[in-house]
This record gives C-alpha cells, structure tokens and sequence, in this order.
C-alpha cells in the first residue's frame, strides 16, 4: 500500500507533464527554501558558514545569504518540493500564482514569499497581503480543479512569508485569513517557517 506522499506524488506525475523534471524530495530535517527574483524558488541548505542551493543533482554555494529572506522548514522527515513560478517552474506562465508547494505525509502547503517587500511604504502592507492572498488563491483553483480536489488525505495549508517588519495577527489580518478561510477552505498562516508534524 502507497503512503500518502507516494501517492499525492503518483497523482501529481500523472497530472503535469512537467512535474518529474522539476519535482525534488529532501530527507533533511531542517532547511529553508529561497525565491531568487525573475527565476524560481530553491531548496536551500546550510553548510558551515555558507549556503548550497540544490537543484536535484546539482549544487551552487550562497556566501552571503540573506537570512530575512528565507522561509524555513523544520522537524522535517520527507519533503516534496515543487517550484510553480516563474521560469523552471511547474506552471511558467499566466495568472500569477504562488511561488512553491511543499508537501510531506500530513500536509500539502501552497507558499507565496513576500520577504523582498521594504518598508519605505510604497506598497502597504495591506496591498501585499491582499496580492499574496490571490496568487494564493489562483494556485489553490488551479491544483483543485487539477487534481479533482483528491490531495490523498492531506491537510491544506496556505503560508505567506512576510518580512519581520509586518504586524503579526492584528485585526486587519485576522480579518483577511478568516476571508481566506470562507473562500478557500484552507487555513492560512503568515509566517516565515512550517514546523512539521
């Protein structure tokens, strides 16, 4: 009998054309994925004093990595990892959509990273949000309708990656993610981390 990861990744395989090229499994306990700007999300590994972004079989070292700007994964066992966006992504092109999906035995998470916005106000706060929600949304109908809403058990979750600077849990956020909620059905945290069960 299949395990729930082998088969929301069997069901994945047989879905996307371009899934096996752009799919990676990790047994690490603990890492951290980071969005590059016009190119795609990376699992990204720390080494000693440096970072390794790995890319299936290949490798390319990160001196300086920008901890900000980093949504880590923890108490990890087995993680798919799948790039949506932007160029090498499983969906490169059309309606924005979030920038990965991680899913491991319990739950399948749709991530949009925002940690590149500033402080200088030109976008509010509320703005990102709001953009995240629907990049967010988009990908959630898009895998819905692809996968005739069957995740093999999973639990859904929705995870927008803000930087430091943002106000955690205030009204105007509680409001957006029980909006979330009722129309998406899927709970969305904002935070820069998943612990895993």
């Amino acid at each position: 009998m299949m395990s729930k990861f082998e088969a929301i990744q069997a069901r994945l395989t047989a879905t996307f054309e371009r899934f096996e090229a752009i799919f990676e499994t990790t047994l690490d306990n603990e890492f951290a994925v980071i969005d590059i700007e016009n190119e795609r999300s990376y699992i990204v590994i720390k080494n000693a004093n440096h970072f390794i972004i790995k890319q299936n079989d290949s490798e390319k070292t990160i001196d300086n990595a920008d901890l900000s700007r980093l949504f880590f994964i923890r108490n990890a066992k087995k993680i798919g990892f799948i790039p949506i966006d932007m160029k090498n992504g499983l969906v490169e092109f059309g309606t924005a959509r979030c920038d990965f999906i991680l899913f491991d035995e319990n739950d399948f998470c749709f991530i949009e990273m925002k940690l590149n916005a500033t402080s200088d106000k030109k976008r509010s706060i509320r703005v990102n949000r709001t953009e995240s929600m629907k990049q967010l949304s988009h990908t959630i109908t898009f895998f819905d309708e692809k996968l005739s809403q069957n995740y093999e058990g999973l639990t859904r979750e929705a995870y927008i990656s803000t930087p430091a600077f943002y106000p955690r849990r205030n009204a105007s956020w509680e409001q957006m993610a029980v909006a979330f909620m009722e129309i998406c059905g899927i709970q969305l945290f904002e935070s820069n981390e998943k612990i895993c069960k």
